[in-house]
């Protein structure tokens, strides 16, 4: 999509207006608490040259597997 998580409900485009969640863990979080299906955690080192990319997705329930018992 090419936005950036500013806040509730609130999506820019400009990754310097992000929010910056300062953990992978309180990003991962957000992502439960808010429901997201996709989303990637950009991790910024200062050189957008090095800054890492990782792709969250929720995991999907095998058939006739709960959700619960999928995580």
């Amino acid at each position: 999509m090419g936005l950036y998580y500013a806040g509730h409900k609130h999506w820019v485009g400009n990754p310097d207006s992000a929010l910056d969640l300062e953990t992978i863990e309180r990003a991962t979080e957000l992502s439960r608490d808010e429901s997201f299906e996709e989303m990637d955690i950009v991790v910024t080192s200062g050189d957008p040259c090095c800054d890492l990319v990782l792709p969250l997705r929720r995991k999907k329930a095998a058939d006739g597997e709960s959700l619960g018992d999928a995580v």
